[in-house]
């Protein structure tokens, strides 16, 4: 018993310190000699949400809760767990259990945990009078609860509940670009490119929140592993486009290429924020293919991460950086990789088979580098990407 004690409490630090391989072993340890050890359940699902691993982390949370020494927090923590699977009626009933007050944040996603589970059954008026009734004073506007859950709905692929959702938007916000294009993707796959005013008003409303969302909750790290590749196949690149550049993600790794630096993007919001890293020598307000077509033969790198997924037929773009590209130039793109041809997604996003992006730049580009990677967290899955270097080809 000592030693299964000490292994518990070097558990916990290891697991306070974010020491999270660490911690899962010591409480697997535990769990091997006694497998219905409340602490050690709960620890572990405690370990496996921090890394993000909600499913198993509600297996042993469900775990935990069924041991004689249940606590309050530990029916809060298995609530959020489901949450955070799409499980939202199992979520709502967890939360229900827990016995004792919620703090807000809790009280909140049980509220949501309701009424996403509610509107799949019911409809969309009938799930925001429960959420108010569990929210009480700290609902939301209707408005800013749809539209998250619109969202969420779609990334766990709940698309009938989703499109009710989206029917009462379109009723109450009708003059709104975001949320009339997303409706619009559910029902029409055959949309070849997404509308600018959709992406300048998505991104103007995402950029205060998009570096913490992409990265730290997405795991999002495209521009760096770009770079990186684009840094190993060598070469000088005196002028350099980051496409779509955003709030400058990819500034600081750019600039280790030490050229001069011009970031093009749709959305003001997101140059505002690229303006202030303060890595651009020059920030323009345009639409992609348009700036390219605008800049013969202007730069030596044209770089371009989550911008393909906004095109279903790459044919324009691929022209137009052979355009702006000089004589023996690179491109260097992300795509979040699919099947066959192109596919617009119920996310509203694009993905592209690799025979596809072969076929729609051999015209212009020869694909010297090639790399699949995990591009994001989406739900509880991962999207896969890949990561080209192409090279323009002599006229």
């Amino acid at each position: 018993m000592d030693n299964l004690q000490e292994t518990f409490d070097r558990a916990l630090t290891a697991a306070a310190e974010g020491r999270f391989d660490a911690a899962e072993t010591g409480f697997r340890a535990i769990l091997a000699v006694r497998p219905d050890e409340g602490g050690a359940l709960f620890g572990l699902g405690v370990t496996l949400m921090n890394t993000r691993r909600f499913q198993d982390a509600a297996d042993a949370l469900t775990r935990a809760v069924a041991t004689p020494e249940v606590e309050p927090l530990w029916r809060a923590c298995l609530a959020q767990a489901l949450y955070m699977t799409g499980d939202f009626a199992s979520a709502a009933g967890a939360f229900e259990a827990v016995g004792e007050p919620l703090g807000d944040g809790a009280q909140l996603t049980w509220a949501r945990a309701a009424a996403y589970a509610a509107v799949e059954t019911t409809a969309a008026e009938t799930a925001l009078d429960l959420y108010k009734r569990i929210a009480g004073p700290l609902a939301e506007d209707p408005e800013t609860l749809f539209r998250e859950g619109f969202s969420v709905l779609v990334a766990f692929q709940r698309l009938p509940a989703a499109r009710k959702l989206g029917d009462w938007l379109a009723r109450n916000t009708p003059d709104d670009p975001v949320q009339a294009h997303e409706r619009r993707v559910l029902t029409d796959q055959t949309i070849d490119r997404a509308p600018s005013e959709y992406v300048e008003a998505l991104f103007d409303g995402f950029a205060e929140r998009f570096d913490r969302q992409l990265v730290d909750n997405l795991g999002y790290d495209a521009p760096a592993l770009l770079v990186e590749r684009v840094e190993r196949r060598g070469g000088r690149f005196a002028r350099i486009l980051d496409l779509g550049c955003g709030t400058g993600l990819a500034g600081p790794h750019l600039r280790r290429l030490q050229g001069r630096l011009t970031g093009v993007d749709l959305s003001g919001g997101m140059l505002a924020r690229a303006a202030e890293r303060g890595d651009y020598d020059t920030l323009a307000q345009a639409e992609a293919v348009d700036f390219m077509r605008s800049a013969p033969a202007d730069f030596d790198l044209i770089f371009s991460t989550d911008v393909l997924i906004y095109f279903g037929d790459l044919t324009p773009l691929f022209a137009a950086a052979a355009e702006a590209l000089a004589p023996g130039g690179l491109l260097a793109v992300s795509t979040e990789l699919g099947e066959d041809g192109w596919t617009l997604l119920p996310s509203a996003r694009y993905a592209h088979g690799d025979a596809y992006v072969r076929a729609a730049s051999a015209p212009w580009f020869e694909i010297v580098d090639r790399a699949e990677i995990p591009l994001r967290r989406d739900a509880a899955a991962v999207t896969p990407g890949c990561l080209y270097l192409m090279t323009l080809k002599p006229a």
